[in-house]
């Protein structure tokens, strides 16, 4: 799973929906820039000046920004996406 890879997920109405990731983002401040790499998130770390993995503990702040079949933008945890 990457930007803009096609996904399915159930919406507020439990209803199957298509769309397409458009951006992974966190409610955290310290995880300003995020990556999706193959389906695994992860933060630029400014000590080790490289992108590595968002803790596990700390995974529930993260969310994806899809776009369904009819351009509705929508919100959504990684977990929640099929």
């Amino acid at each position: 799973m990457n930007l803009y890879d096609t996904i399915s997920y159930y919406n507020e109405y439990e209803e199957k929906v298509v769309a397409s990731i458009e951006d992974i983002s966190s409610d955290m401040d310290s995880y300003e820039d995020v990556i999706l790499e193959n389906g695994i998130p992860k933060y630029f770390s400014k000590k080790m000046k490289k992108y590595v993995p968002i803790k596990k503990k700390n995974i529930d702040s993260v969310f994806l920004t899809v776009k369904n079949t009819l351009g509705k933008i929508d919100y959504i945890m990684i977990a929640d996406a099929i």
